[in-house]
């Protein structure tokens, strides 16, 4: 039988996961899940696939450990939109591989990370080792867009039953506490149309716009914030709509505005303070109206890095425990090196917990949004954000992933989920 986390294994299987499109929109994750399921039950793993929308569907497979904790790993079967040939070198689905790299659609962001996670699991139950509480692995439709399978997934199950989350976006293997939160609105100006050679009998919603451009940007330099893990808040303006043609004074505008949030930050209090200066503005030309339409809402997401769950990540991904019996019988010796080196040589210098001691690491937050913003129960379960792939290749052209890098990252979720669930006592 041969090792699910050995490199003739591994590698031809995230190719697999690459060469199946599920570019979002439209997503089409079902025919994906239906592969994965159909592999898990030939390595004799419970799944099931769980439909979402037309041609849509999360996958959601469990390792029955011994009745104590459970720990979801959770990555998403979506990606974005598949580059030009203009725009790359590489078939966004060829999974071609160069050198230490494989280069395709969704290789960082993220089937490298569910690749990991799901071997991981499969290595597990291959190799008979009978956990001391249950890992669910969940890959989820839609996180690109809108969260569509997390959402299914929380209205369906109880997330008090979860004892942790652990989320495979890229962070390039280092250990990942947080997000920022994430708000984006859609902001439409009503005028008047007129005549372009009579703009006087008109009301512009184009050059009132640029008022409300000017007025946002205010205002976020008024309630600008940053934490010292997740960054600093920011406002953005990234589309822009309106008008009919060049002799016609336009009568409609709108604007797509995305925030994106860190604590103390509350979305209701900065919406409502939007709405406040759109009013002040209505009032100064009584003839302008204004929607405001909320398109997403994601909270901020962190967990206390003293937690036990980003202190077993931080063990791991310093290897606090090379050269030990441990790490020689687990076979992870050397965890994060090899990730070390694909990150370009960052810092992954940590302090090992002892005793009671508090954790002192060089912890980070993404600047992406997760499916833990719908699944980390309203900031009571800890979550770990831990992946393989580079973020800054994430919706880039030519995304690859090292190979080295990946490989490693399975023996981590492994040797995690085997930490933080204990193995039963048969």
């Amino acid at each position: 039988m041969i090792d699910v986390r050995s490199r003739e294994f591994a590698v031809p299987f995230l190719q697999s996961l690459i060469q199946v499109d599920t570019c979002n929109p439209p997503g089409n994750e079902h025919r994906l899940a239906l592969l994965l399921q159909e592999y898990l039950r030939e390595e004799g793993l419970d799944s099931r696939v769980i439909t979402v929308e037309q041609g849509r569907s999360n996958l959601e497979a469990v390792v029955a450990g011994g009745g104590g904790r459970k720990l979801m790993f959770c990555g998403h079967l979506d990606t974005v939109s598949p580059w030009t040939a203009e725009a790359g070198k590489y078939p966004p689905h060829g999974a071609v591989i160069e050198g230490s790299r494989m280069y395709g659609r969704g290789t960082s962001d993220m089937k490298g990370g569910l690749a990991a996670m799901l071997l991981a699991a499969v290595s597990l139950q291959q190799e008979g080792i009978r956990l001391g509480g249950d890992l669910i692995v969940l890959a989820t439709a839609g996180e690109e867009v809108d969260s569509c399978g997390a959402r299914h997934y929380a209205e369906q199950h109880n997330l008090e039953e979860l004892d942790g989350l652990v989320i495979a976006e890229p962070t390039g293997s280092r250990v990942a506490v947080g997000h920022k939160g994430a708000l984006w609105l859609r902001i439409t100006l009503y005028g008047r149309s007129a005549h372009g050679s009579m703009p006087h009998l008109g009301l512009n919603a184009v050059e009132g716009m640029m008022e409300v451009i000017a007025l946002l940007k205010r205002h976020a330099l008024e309630w600008q914030a940053h934490d010292p893990v997740l960054g600093s808040s920011s406002l953005s303006v990234n589309t822009i709509a309106g008008g009919v043609q060049t002799n016609v004074i336009a009568d409609r505008c709108s604007i797509d505005v995305d925030i994106r949030t860190v604590p103390p930050l509350l979305h209701a209090e900065l919406l409502a303070g939007i709405t406040a200066k759109l009013d002040g503005m209505q009032q100064l030309n009584a003839g302008f109206r204004y929607e405001v339409e909320e398109l997403l809402d994601r909270s901020v997401v962190y967990t206390d890095p003293a937690e036990e769950l980003i202190r077993t990540a931080l063990e791991l991904a310093g290897w606090a425990g090379e050269g030990t019996e441990q790490s020689k019988e687990n076979g992870s010796a050397g965890i994060g090196v090899a990730a070390e080196r694909a990150a370009g040589g960052v810092d992954m210098t940590i302090g090992t917990p002892t005793g009671g001691d508090a954790v002192s690491a060089a912890v980070q937050g993404v600047s992406y949004y997760t499916d833990a913003s719908v699944l980390h129960n309203h900031g009571k379960l800890p979550v770990l954000i831990y992946g393989p792939g580079d973020p800054k290749l994430a919706h880039q052209p030519d995304e690859w992933i090292d190979i080295e890098a990946y490989l490693e990252s399975i023996s981590f979720y492994r040797e995690l989920a085997v930490r933080f669930l204990g193995v039963a006592a048969d």
